[in-house]
């Protein structure tokens, strides 16, 4: 048994609908004879495709499983396994909560990237999305699951998270 999460669109949707009002000033510099205008128009241009390519089904989503979760931001997935996760816990940077982890002992990956995350929110690596939860739910129901595979009841705690709420 697998749980889904997915995100709300209302973010992706508002960088678009931003990223394409700044095209349309982009085309207005254009006209104006303004070389600015190419530029802004590449940069908000780009941010448009992204934003667009988010909004499609299968981009971005957390699915939980009974051996781990793997998460995908842009089609580009990754697997993480529950006995390779130390602990999971909301993490903040700058003014963005989100969720993160520490690997047990001898799983950490090795990089600058690593060292960085460290060193900036305290964890090996984090979530690009919440999926619709506070960060502080969406860890608490990751650390529950994680737990839920050490005792060998997982299917269990799987279920009991795909119960809607009352």
């Amino acid at each position: 048994m697998s749980l889904i999460l997915r995100p709300r669109p209302w973010k992706w949707l508002g960088m678009l609908l931003g990223c394409l009002a700044f095209c349309g000033v982009a085309v207005l510099m254009l006209c104006d004879g303004r070389l600015a205008g190419w530029f802004c128009l590449a940069v908000f241009g780009l941010g448009s495709l992204i934003a667009a390519l988010a909004l499609l089904p299968g981009a971005n989503y957390l699915r939980l499983g009974e051996e781990g979760f793997t998460f995908s931001s842009l089609f580009r997935a990754h697997h993480v396994r529950w006995a390779d996760v130390q602990g999971f816990a909301q993490v903040q940077v700058a003014s963005n909560r989100m969720v993160g982890w520490r690997y047990r002992e001898g799983r950490e990956p090795e990089g600058r990237g690593v060292r960085l995350s460290l060193a900036i929110a305290g964890c090996h690596a984090a979530l690009p999305e919440n999926y619709g939860l506070g960060a502080e739910e969406l860890a608490r129901r990751l650390e529950l699951l994680r737990l839920a595979h050490a005792s060998g009841d997982i299917a269990g705690a799987l279920e009991l998270l795909a119960q809607p709420r009352a």
